[in-house]
């Protein structure tokens, strides 16, 4: 396999994972509060609920949230990010699709 083949699989299988978000000059890493992410990068495009289903003492399923996805878009030459959040620490980080 070529190095050119090589880079091309390393590029696309690390397209869906992030490690940070990077908003102007600050990193925002998994761990950080969202304090932080909201003072460095601002607030988000979008923000979504994120739910399970539960069983309730009496045995009927309940809608719980347990956290929130937060969507920056910062242009057509970045990847959005999107960021989850629970109890108000940032868990996951995810490119999405490029920005517009």
């Amino acid at each position: 396999m070529s190095k050119w083949m090589v880079m091309v699989l390393a590029l696309i299988g690390g397209a869906a994972q992030a490690d940070t978000v990077r908003c102007k000059d600050a990193l925002i890493t998994e761990g950080d509060s969202t304090a932080l992410l909201l003072v460095k990068c601002g607030p988000p495009l979008l923000k979504e609920d994120l739910t399970r289903f539960e069983e309730n003492g009496f045995g009927a399923r309940i809608t719980v949230k347990y956290g929130e996805r937060w969507t920056y878009n910062f242009g057509k030459q970045r990847f959005m990010q999107m960021v989850t959040v629970v109890n108000g620490t940032v868990t996951e980080i995810e490119n999405g699709p490029v920005g517009e």
